[in-house]
């Protein structure tokens, strides 16, 4: 920035009323405002312990406010449950991706001094109108009154205690017959048929009135005495799910199953739960309200239990948007609710495992001795053998190399016999045709000295390492280099050298060394393409050069002293293989080879 002008000055404006409705308009996003309400419930954040939530109540619906402290545990926000606050704070109506979102207003309090107590809770919890039910049916009311309760300031109801469950939960039935629901806060908890008075802020699961933060005390009749509508429903092992929760919330019913886990308190150690298998389905059991147990229910007993049916939400908190509905549990009023029809066989599946295990260990014992001797016969039966499968196999290389050696002697003793056929023309024509007789001396010569040339590298062939190199493309690079020049040559030849004898590798070598140094020699090739492959047990590979090429119906051949090529035939032919040959002038040359392994 270059230059600033300061045009004015103004006040900043202070923080504007708003109430619970108004905060879904966006004009109210990230501005200040002050909202007035009574405070429900505190709420600890579950993910930054520097923050709690305050939840208020406004005759024109709820919000939350979520109030910074300086440290965990400061600021004493418990105390300000039940009474009628104003608080200042920044509103937050749009989404912006980075909050978390909930389904009421939120005012972000970065102080717990931003908040002023317009007046405190009332001194008399029980001092608050009853809750109103209607003539239809509590069900029917809830469903269309949830939003009305979530408004409501602390109401109370009056009924006789029916089921007292874990975390300090209960359910009482009023003198109209609706169950009600009660999580109470502190002090004693009631016992089964207690006629009591709760007081706290209702709620709802979608089925009967809950009250939070509820406190609770006897009323001048004491306890009383069950009735004839407390006889249980006998509920059979089938029996369905869905009409179950519809019909008996509230309700006492007898079911039989199998324990199948006992999950004990960690306080006491007895079970506080007890998961029994009712047909297709799992039922837990609350154990709260079962002290004295003569004999407490282990895995694997059939049992009968009587108790009321309270179906399992989600755990019910006003920043939850909707509860779940998890099956129901059983909640016997006493131990004598609980029957142990028939214990647990001794021979269980848990013992039947147990055996299973120590068989398989013992097996898994007898089948590692066994294959520890069988490595230790296999290992000295290798030792033993081993000298004799070397000599075996040197007995085949000696066989191969002497086939070799008399493919060889053959061979070198047809050249020779035709070098004498060219002499023994020469000396007839000697005293009549001199040109006739220079000519058979001349290719006589040139016999000669291809046959030295053969048996020079059939020599060099046998006293090398060529034929045994694991590496076949290896082998061929060490049998054409020395031949080649300066001529550069690439391999392709995968081929694994046990996959094929010595004597055809051996003719394999010789003929694709006959080929590159044809290429060389006669058509001065400076690159050459050697490739193979072993199919099918059949050997296939080409020889090709970047050369001057030939016409192949004009090639020369033994008769003008050119042995290469028509010695490279020969030797396929004799091993019943194929040659073709490709080439035009100026073109280069590719032969391609099949040989029958």
């Amino acid at each position: 920035m270059e230059s600033a002008e300061k045009l004015g000055t103004s006040d900043n404006p202070g923080p504007i009323e708003a109430t619970p409705d108004q905060l879904h308009n966006e004009f109210f996003d990230n501005r200040t405002v002050v909202m007035h309400g009574i405070v429900s419930d505190v709420v600890n954040d579950e993910i930054d312990p520097m923050w709690r939530f305050l939840v208020l109540r406004h005759e024109k619906g709820s919000f939350l406010a979520a109030v910074c402290i300086a440290q965990r545990g400061s600021g004493d926000l418990d105390r300000l449950i039940g009474a009628t606050v104003s608080i200042t704070g920044s509103a937050h109506v749009m989404p912006d991706g980075g909050k978390r979102k909930f389904k009421t207003p939120q005012l972000t309090v970065s102080t717990p001094d931003n908040i002023r107590i317009i007046s405190p809770a009332p001194q008399d919890p029980f001092a608050v109108p009853q809750i109103p039910f209607n003539r239809h049916g509590i069900a029917n009311f809830q469903y269309k009154s949830a939003s009305m309760l979530s408004r409501m300031n602390r109401h109370r109801a009056e009924g006789r205690v029916i089921a007292v469950l874990k975390d300090r939960n209960l359910l009482l039935k009023t003198g109209n017959g609706q169950t009600v629901g009660a999580r109470i806060d502190s002090g004693p908890m009631p016992s089964i048929g207690d006629n009591i008075i709760v007081a706290g802020f209702p709620e709802t699961d979608l089925f009967i009135v809950k009250f939070t933060r509820a406190v609770c005390k006897k009323t001048p009749d004491g306890r009383s005495t069950a009735s004839e509508s407390d006889k249980a429903a006998e509920l059979p092992s089938d029996f369905d799910m869905n009409a179950t929760l519809r019909e008996n919330y509230g309700k006492l019913i007898r079911i039989t199953g199998r324990v199948v886990a006992p999950n004990p308190s960690e306080d006491t150690g007895a079970p506080a739960t007890i998961t029994i298998s009712c047909g297709k389905h799992i039922i837990p059991i609350d154990m709260t309200s079962c002290n004295g147990l003569t004999a407490t229910p282990s895995h694997g007993d059939v049992i009968s239990a009587t108790g009321v049916c309270v179906i399992n939400t989600t755990k019910w908190n006003p920043l939850d948007i909707f509860p779940r509905i998890d099956g129901f549990t059983l909640a016997p009023r006493s131990s004598d609710d609980l029957r142990i029809l028939s214990s647990a066989p001794w021979w269980t599946a848990g013992k039947l495992m147990v055996v299973i295990a120590a068989l398989l260990v013992l097996l898994t014992a007898v089948f590692i001795w066994n294959r520890f001797l069988r490595i230790m016969i296999e290992r000295q039966s290798r030792q033993l053998f081993k000298a004799e499968i070397e000599q075996a196999k040197s007995c085949l290389r000696v066989d191969e190399r002497t086939q070799l050696s008399v493919e060889l002697h053959d061979a070198i003793s047809q050249t020779l016999t035709g070098v004498a056929f060219q002499v023994d023309a020469a000396e007839k024509t000697l005293s009549t045709d001199p040109a006739a007789t220079g000519n058979f001396l001349s290719v006589a010569r040139r016999t000669l000295l291809s046959c030295r040339e053969e048996l020079r590298r059939c020599i060099w062939d046998l006293r090398n390492d060529t034929l045994g190199s694991s590496d076949f493309a290896a082998a061929l690079k060490m049998t054409v280099a020395p031949c080649v020049g300066d001529a550069e040559v690439s391999i392709r030849f995968p081929v694994r050298r046990p996959q094929i004898s010595d004597i055809t590798a051996h003719a394999v070598m010789n003929i694709i060394r006959e080929l590159s140094v044809n290429a060389v020699r006669h058509g001065s090739a400076r690159h050459i393409w050697i490739a193979g492959e072993h199919k099918d047990n059949l050997i296939r590979f080409s020889v090709r050069d970047d050369g001057s090429g030939f016409i192949p119906e004009n090639r020369p051949g033994p008769t003008q002293g050119h042995f290469g090529l028509q010695g490279v035939k020969e030797r396929v032919t004799k091993l019943g293989g194929s040659l073709t040959i490709k080439s035009s002038p100026g073109e280069g040359t590719k032969i391609i080879v099949e040989i029958r392994k």
